[in-house]
């Protein structure tokens, strides 16, 4: 481990020993007279692990390429597509297409599309067509009304917001109200329709992300036979919605500027962004003509992923005071699937004796396999979210203090989050040497879940295009919270960045 990170260190110094010329500026073409804009990035990270039970994560490659034509003033093509390779999707070798059908998933290398839409805009109105991110709401990282993209959890930490999120096919449509006496100034409205559901990416069983919480023990005691049986765990990938009228989902923004203050009042009815799972079991064996009428019992248990529609009413307000910046939201969720630990589900021989009991009956007639009645992994609640922040900015340093909680309300059984889940975010951005350098600092705590991250990073800019990344993450708390569950599986990465 210390010659690993001897070895990081030792590049980052020599990296930052030579600054070369910067180069010019991104590359600008033209095609049939008209500009096309050719943007992106390649990066290259590397991750040192520091505990040696976790699971290894590979180096890695990616290339972002974003290009933007616009074949008539009023339209305009935008594309972004994203080739990588390594990193913490490990089960798969194979190069690919990741799937927008599918929740659980891993291929590498791999091509993802991450945004192809058409824009159009005519004085007052825009209209945009096809698959794109959205990014409503004012607060930092945690946002109650940001709805309408599902992310990636293959890799939680280290990509940033709008790396993590996927793209979903849409048709969406604003109009900035005209200027009057009675009107707020800046008004608009805008509407968002998505005709497909696209879910979720979560990592698979054994990768460096997947959470212990969603693992269920690999044993289970049975009194009735005085032994324990084996227990076999799957994922499966449940049939996302199907392209129809009644699984679209729709969303509306109103939005304004009156008496300083910049706020909007949020609509969505569609699919939850939020991963939630079905654990099922089965058990198997032979009958026998005798007590204890079984033999070879086994069983095994398979997680798959739910998709539940959700409604949520929102708003969100910003607020600028000298160097201070004021944002809050605030979001009623009905209908949210809120998940549970399934490591207790099938844990507790006492609670699950009548399904045991009745499954062995099955297994005794020769009904083999024959399923296992389980708790359900979520329970469907209603819940207010909401979060205020504060941003100060004093010479070349940025200070964020941020606090969000969530009110699972009426609940009474156990969830992976309190019934008030409380989350306080510090970061701190200071810069150096004409923003060449930058020292930055993110801390989350969850309150009543109690766990602790910390992210301390250095950005170097070597030259104009390429900057360098040296940082450490570290996850302390209960492997039961949402971040805790994470426990001892701290890292030192390295990045390389050239900007094309």
């Amino acid at each position: 481990m210390r010659r690993q990170l001897a070895a990081v260190v030792g590049g980052v110094l020599l990296a930052l020993a030579s600054r070369p010329t910067p180069r010019a500026d991104a590359i600008d073409v033209s095609l049939a007279g008209r500009p096309l804009e050719l943007t992106g990035w390649v990066l290259l990270r590397q991750t040192i692990k520091t505990d040696e039970a976790t699971p290894s994560e590979r180096t890695l490659e990616q290339l972002w390429l974003r290009s933007k034509y616009s074949p008539a003033p009023w339209l305009s093509l935008d594309a972004t597509i994203n080739f990588q390779n390594g990193g913490p999707a490990t089960k798969e070798t194979r190069f690919g297409l990741y799937s927008y059908r599918a929740v659980f998933q891993s291929v590498s290398p791999a091509v993802i599309f991450e945004e192809a839409f058409a824009e159009i805009a005519l004085g007052a109105t825009e209209v945009r067509v096809g698959m794109q991110k959205f990014a409503w709401g004012k607060l930092d990282r945690v946002q109650a009304v940001d709805v309408l993209n599902v992310e990636r959890y293959s890799d939680p930490f280290l990509l940033d917001e709008d790396e993590r999120k996927i793209g979903v096919p849409a048709i969406q449509g604003s109009q900035s109200l005209p200027t009057a006496e009675w009107m707020p100034e800046e008004a608009r409205l805008t509407i968002a329709w998505i005709p497909q559901y696209f879910p979720y990416w979560f990592p698979l069983p054994g990768e460096r992300w997947y959470p212990p919480a969603g693992t269920p023990p690999t044993t289970f005691s049975v009194p009735a036979l005085m032994t324990t049986v084996p227990v076999g765990f799957q994922v499966v990938n449940s049939p996302a919605p199907g392209f129809q009228l009644g699984n679209s989902g729709y969303a509306a923004r109103a939005s304004a500027f009156a008496a300083g203050v910049d706020y909007a009042l949020y609509y969505y009815h569609g699919f939850d962004n939020r991963p939630a799972f079905r654990l099922t079991a089965e058990a198997a064996g032979e009958p026998l003509p005798a007590p204890p009428f079984v033999a070879d019992v086994s069983a095994t248990t398979r997680l798959s992923p739910v998709f539940r529609k959700i409604d949520l009413w929102g708003a969100d307000a910003a607020y600028a005071w000298g160097d201070f910046t004021i944002r809050a939201e605030l979001a009623f969720v009905s209908g949210r699937p809120f998940s549970r630990d399934i490591r207790f589900l099938i844990s507790s021989p006492s609670q699950l004796a009548p399904a045991i009991e009745a499954a062995l009956r099955e297994i005794a007639r020769g009904n083999s396999p024959t399923p296992v009645a389980l708790p359900p992994a979520f329970a469907v609640r209603s819940a207010f979210e909401w979060g205020v922040g504060v941003d100060y900015t004093w010479s070349d340093t940025t200070f964020l203090l941020q606090l969000n909680q969530t009110d699972v309300l009426h609940n009474d059984v156990d969830l992976l989050i309190q019934n008030v889940d409380t989350v306080l975010t510090a970061n701190v951005r200071r810069a150096f040497l004409h923003e060449d350098l930058t020292l930055q600092l993110t801390a989350v705590q969850g309150i009543e879940s109690g766990y602790t991250m910390l992210m301390p990073r250095v950005t170097y800019r070597i030259l104009e295009p390429l900057e360098a990344r040296l940082g450490y993450l570290f996850i302390a708390g209960r492997q039961q919270s949402v971040v805790g569950q994470y426990k001892d599986n701290d890292e030192v990465f390295l990045s390389l960045r050239y900007l094309l």
